[in-house]
């Protein structure tokens, strides 16, 4: 790039910086300062004409930029299930996809917290917008350039494995510049010329993708199958061992049956029992009251 496509960058990218709320005044005012300065005189067209990012792009912008070990994150994750994908590898596909709603879930909520903080306001298509720009990056080395070039100015979309399009993605395009009236330059031009080459390729790997799948759908049923035998030889254990307690419990309560009859045996027992010390105590009494009026009447008599 020359001197001034990297000034024209640097510049577009302070400003892609800002909230899009204060976007469109820094722009101008970029303009016109620029028109002021010789070195930078060719670039006020150009800066006039930059677009003002959608509240998505500049959330996921904002998440490359201030949280970049959490966006690396995303990226090492996504390179994993290329990985994967190219050696087939379905078990190991369908673990990182778990990791990947979570980490995509995670990401999302952080550039929510950053749009707060600077006053953006992200309606609920626009989160779902920005987790879909996410995957994108994560799918595509191109499109995780181009958020992290920071000149992203709208969402992205990604279908499976292929290419994301980033066709008017960033405010400059990543070979070339615009000139005064909006042309693409540099090898932008070239990229258009090799649509059809690309659509062709794009073609194949559709269909490779389709039997991957397939496959992959193949492994899933029986992996399924397994997993439903597991189930039922566990729950054939869980049967038979409540059928033990059961028989235990039946036996316990037959045993507290019969305890029950031998403590009420001995409370009537010990209510007998009672009776009888109650009536043998009145004998003594009267036993004892006889032989002392025996003893006085025996003395009297001298």
């Amino acid at each position: 790039m020359t001197d001034g496509q990297n000034d024209l960058r640097a510049i577009a990218r302070s400003l892609y910086e800002l909230p899009p709320s204060q976007f469109t005044a820094a722009r101008n005012e970029a303009a016109s300062e620029a028109s002021k300065n010789p070195a930078l005189r060719a670039l006020a067209p150009m800066l006039k004409r930059l677009p003002r990012a959608s509240p998505t792009a500049w959330a996921v912008t904002a998440l490359a930029r201030d949280d970049a070990e959490l966006f690396d994150r995303l990226l090492d994750l996504g390179r994993r299930q290329r990985e994967a994908q190219t050696a087939l590898d379905p078990v190991e596909m369908r673990s990182l996809g778990a990791d990947r709603q979570r980490l995509v879930a995670d990401a999302s909520s952080r550039a929510r917290e950053l749009a707060v903080r600077e006053g953006v306001v992200l309606s609920g298509s626009a989160l779902i917008e920005v987790g879909q720009t996410l995957q994108a990056a994560m799918t595509d080395e191109d499109a995780a350039a181009a958020v992290r070039g920071g000149l992203l100015v709208r969402g992205l979309t990604v279908s499976g494995w292929e290419p994301v399009a980033l066709a008017g993605a960033e405010a400059l395009p990543a070979d070339g510049v615009l000139d005064a009236v909006g042309r693409t330059t540099g090898r932008a031009r070239s990229r258009r010329a090799n649509a059809s080459e690309a659509a062709t390729e794009a073609a194949a790997r559709e269909r490779k993708q389709a039997e991957d799948l397939a496959w992959q759908a193949v492994d899933d049923v029986a992996v399924a199958r397994a997993r439903v035998a597991e189930v039922d030889e566990a729950l054939d254990g869980l049967a038979e061992r409540r059928t033990e307690l059961e028989a235990e419990r039946a036996e316990i309560e037959e045993q507290l049956r019969g305890v029950e009859a031998d403590l009420a045996e001995v409370y009537h027992e010990t209510q007998l029992a009672n009776r009888e010390k109650k009536s043998a105590d009145r004998d003594h009494v009267r036993a004892a009251r006889r032989a002392k009026q025996a003893q006085e009447k025996l003395d009297g008599l001298g």
